[in-house]
Formats: C-alpha cells, structure tokens, sequence
C-alpha cells in the first residue's frame, strides 16, 4: 500500500477516534440528543453529531494529504461538502424545513456539476444511449445526486447501516481509484472510509459514548458517494483492462442497491398513499427487518451482505446480458427481495401479535378453563 494512503488511513481514523467523546459529553451537556418517539428505534436519548468527527477528519486529511486541492475541481467537493455539514448541523440542532435543506441540497448539487464538471457523459449503452449531451447530462448528473443524498439521509435508521455502507463502497472505489493512478480519490475513499470505521466503533459499541450520526453526518456521506459515483462511471470510460468494466453504472447500481431500492419502494408507497415523499414513516427495509427481532447489528450485516451480494451480481451479469437487461434485471431482483422481506416480516409480526393475545386470553380465563372453551379435570380443592 501506498505510504500516502497509509498515513491518511491511520490519521482519519485517530482524528474521528479522538474527537467524538468529547462532541458526545459537549452534546450530553447541553442536551442536543436525539429524542425517542414511535417512528424512532432507539429507546433512549442518544448524542447526534457523530457526522462531526467524520467531517473534521475528512478536512484535516484533505488538507495535508491533498495540497493541490485548490487548484483542481476537488475545491468544489470540498466547498459541496462544508454546505451539507452546515445544513445538516443546523438541523440537528435547530430542525429546519425540509424546503431550505433540499434548496440547499440543489445549490451543492448544482455546484458540482456545473462548476466542478461532476456530471455523466458516459451512459455504457443503457436504453441505448452511449455519449450524452449537456441537456440530458446536467440535469440527470444533479437529480442523482439529489437521489443519493437523501437515500443515504433515509437509510441511516439503524446502528451501522449508513455507515457500513460508505465503508464498504469506500473501500471499493477507493481500490479502483488505487489502481487507475487516481491518487486523490482513493485519499478521499480512504479518508472517508476509516473515519466511518472510527465512528462505527462509538455507534455500535460505544456505551456510554454511543452517538448517532445524525444529518450532519449522512449528508456529507451522501453527496460525497455520489461525487465518487460520478468519477468513477466517467474515469471508467477512460481506462484500460483489466481495470475497466464494461457496464460501469450496473457496477455503482450494485454498490448503492439498498439506499436506491429502499428510497423508490418507499417514495412510491408515499405517493400512492397521497402522502408526500418526503414525509417520515417505518417502511423502510431495515424497519422491516428489526419488526422481524432482528437486532440493529444483524440487520445492519444482512443488509451490509445484500450489497455485496449485488455488487457481485452486477460484476457477473456484465458479461453475459447487455446492459439494459442487466439493469432490468438487478432492480428487478431487488425488489423482489425485498417484497419477500416484507412478507416474512409481516407473518413473523402475526404470529407475535397472536402469541401475545394468546397469552393474554390464558390470563383472563378462570382455573381450568381451556382456551378451547372446554373445562379440564383439574379442580381447585377448598381450602
């Protein structure tokens, strides 16, 4: 490994490691905690600023491992990013309307894509459609990442979900990013990576310092998978085997399979329930799975393994079917998945909800009385 990498490594992950106990007694102090409520899985107040210290090791490793940041397109990820720490800390503090996030979602995505020349050109042949214009390109690179930002914001529902995730297409790309010669983007694929790692360790096993997330974190995570996303499908067009991929956004599909299944299944519940799809509810996959009695970290690893499942799946397909059927196919199978999920977890739900009214009918009938109606021979003696 590359002595950079290495450093940049050990460095993200000591900085998130030192500085979130500190942010999680200033938050105990002044109570900026997360509040349970019947939406919510969590039982107990719990600290919600666990994005900080991802975002502060993000800074600091770009900073001294990417000296020539200002002189290239990364100053506008880095600028894109700030925006979606600020807003999202607000948020965690204040609680603004969903509107002023998502305008100031719009204006990062914006900046991106029409001055950091973030955006797809390369469409691999999907729906036949190979090299795409500006017209087609722009808005369609600003709608995904708006997709991915909000996808990941809605995932981040359970212990180590969104954070595994970042850590596992992190870890991907930023092995890719390695072997192309993209040096500084396997930094920031690293970088991200081991602060999540760090983070993970307080989220899942922290005790008393345990500590969410919160929009502060899973924004910056959102924008940034999807600005990795994008360079990854373009500098993919670009490269030579035995690195290159023939069907690049089957690849990033693979990756990102359960923020993408879950935020379309639950925005297309929400609008055939006339509801808005920005409006909270419990439908998601990984509620599915704990209304199920899966522990948070079970839940986390099946889903965490659903990815890679995928991830091999869209690396397979490539080379026997074109890439529309492949697309086809991949979501496909998803949402097929998950429709199996959701009625599995529903008859575990049945048979819970019929075990504790079964219990409950024992307990109000008299000695001897069968739940049948019938009478047993067992007979109280007098006292």
């Amino acid at each position: 490994m590359d002595l950079t990498l290495l450093l940049n490594i050990i460095a993200s992950f000591a900085i998130t490691y030192l500085i979130i106990p500190p942010v999680v007694r200033v938050s105990k102090a002044k109570n900026l905690m997360d509040v349970p409520n019947q939406r919510k899985l969590n039982t107990t107040v719990i600290p919600t600023l666990g994005g900080v210290g991802v975002f502060i090791a993000f800074n600091i490793s770009t900073l001294v491992f990417l000296p020539d940041i200002k002189l290239t397109e990364l100053r506008y990820l880095y600028v894109a990013v700030m925006m979606m720490f600020f807003i999202g800390l607000k948020d965690d503090l204040l609680v603004i309307s969903a509107k002023k996030k998502f305008l100031v979602q719009v204006a990062a995505s914006l900046l991106l894509v029409i001055m950091g020349n973030y955006h797809i050109t390369q469409a691999y042949g999907l729906f036949g459609l190979t090299e795409l214009a500006p017209w087609v390109s722009i808005p369609l690179s600003v709608f995904i990442l708006l997709f991915l930002i909000n996808a990941i914001n809605l995932i981040d529902g359970i212990d180590g979900l969104a954070a595994g995730i970042g850590v596992l297409v992190c870890s991907i790309l930023g092995t890719w990013f390695f072997a192309v010669g993209a040096m500084s983007y396997a930094i920031i694929c690293t970088s991200v990576a081991a602060s999540l790692l760090a983070f993970m360790r307080f989220n899942l096993w922290g005790g008393k310092n345990k500590i969410f997330m919160g929009d502060t974190g899973s924004l910056i995570l959102g924008i940034t998978l999807g600005t990795l996303a994008i360079t990854f499908n373009e500098l993919n067009a670009v490269v030579a085997n035995p690195v290159h991929f023939k069907q690049a956004p089957l690849v990033v599909i693979g990756l990102l399979i359960v923020p993408i299944t879950d935020t379309i299944r639950v925005f297309a519940i929400r609008i055939y329930q006339k509801k808005s799809p920005f409006s909270p509810d419990n439908n998601h996959i990984h509620h599915l799975l704990i209304k199920a009695g899966l522990p948070h970290l079970t839940a986390s690893g099946l889903l965490l393994g659903y990815t890679l499942f995928f991830t091999l799946m869209a690396l397979t397909v490539q080379f026997y079917v074109d890439i529309t059927t492949g697309f086809v196919v991949l979501l496909a199978s998803s949402f097929f998945a998950v429709a199996v999920i959701n009625l599995k977890s529903k008859q575990i739900q049945a048979a819970k909800y019929i075990a504790t009214e079964k219990v409950k009918i024992i307990r109000l009938l008299p000695v001897g009385v069968k739940t049948d109606g019938s009478r047993s021979n067992f007979r109280r003696k007098n006292s």
